[in-house]
């Protein structure tokens, strides 16, 4: 039995397949079966229910996916606690929010090079939503995501605050005093895609008052609702300190509301229960990272 046997038979256990599990692990599937064959022959055991399409764990599979689960992890422990950083390899999947794509991602992917300069990095950038679904099945190992609540099985380190303000350009006439929702009611609003944290956010805004519900423009791009918010399309949500140049140079103003726009939460998220300690060790990295504001910066 070896670590690479039980890091086969893990992948398997959660794609399902072994056409999925040799697409994760860069192999063929004759390589994994005759992993898996070494391995159910070194137990004397049948791990694998083959009789189905997709393929189950038998009693003994469950039994051994516990212990298997348990040395990987220590083996993790061992590689990034006392090997160097150089010994640290594999691929990594991020999920990431477009905020963050925009603002420090740069610095954190330097981090984790300079680092472990032997990791690859698969990066996804999308809607909130996408990334929480796919964080959930285990689709990729860290999501760095706006939000406030998540499933109880995912592991959440904050990352910092992002104060957003509703924005409109220099063309777009609005009352010259305090801006309600009521005020909307005849000028467009621009927001991210549905699954977005920020079009819940819009939504819960413009409702804030009991206000009739509105038409509002989608898009999938931040930096695209920008550019449409500067050329008087409409009013946006924006964050204040992604555009302050903006602001200063006059292309945006931010207005005076009531409610104020809100300040959101960042985090990174991983499983709580990762076989490999790197999502845990990137959470960390993202932390240094991160340049959103603190709660002491928002109260300061």
């Amino acid at each position: 039995m070896n670590i690479k046997q039980l890091e086969t038979f893990l992948e398997i256990a959660r794609c399902g397949s072994f056409t999925a599990a040799a697409d994760r692990l860069n192999a063929t599937t004759s390589t994994l079966s005759a992993r898996i064959q070494d391995l159910e022959q070194d137990l004397g055991v049948t791990l694998f229910d083959r009789s189905q399409r997709r393929i189950r764990l038998t009693a003994k599979g469950r039994e051994l996916q516990i212990y298997a689960e348990r040395a990987i992890t220590a083996c993790a422990e061992i590689r990034t606690r006392v090997g160097s950083g150089d010994a640290l390899s594999g691929l990594v999947r991020l999920g990431v929010a477009e905020l963050v794509a925009v603002t420090w991602l740069p610095s954190f992917v330097e981090l984790i090079h300079r680092r472990y300069p032997r990791l690859t990095l698969e990066l996804q950038v999308s809607l909130t939503a996408d990334l929480q679904h796919l964080i959930s099945n285990g689709e990729i190992d860290v999501a760095l995501v706006p939000g406030t609540r998540f499933d109880a099985h995912l592991a959440t380190r904050s990352l910092g605050r992002v104060r957003f303000a509703w924005m409109a350009g220099r063309p777009l006439a609005l009352p010259n005093r305090r801006i309600e929702p009521t005020d909307f009611r005849s000028v467009r609003v621009l927001s991210l895609g549905k699954n977005s944290f920020h079009h819940r956010t819009v939504e819960h805004w413009l409702g804030e008052k009991g206000d009739e519900p509105r038409a509002v423009d989608l898009c999938n791009s931040m930096g695209a609702v920008a550019s449409l918010t500067q050329a008087g399309v409409g009013v946006s949500l924006l964050p204040v300190r992604c555009y302050e140049s903006e602001i200063g140079s006059g292309a945006l103003r931010v207005l005076d509301t009531q409610p104020e726009g809100p300040v959101v939460e960042f985090f990174s998220v991983h499983a709580a229960d990762a076989t490999s300690s790197i999502p845990a060790l990137l959470a960390d990295i993202a932390v240094q990272a991160s340049n959103f504001e603190t709660i002491s910066d928002i109260i300061g």
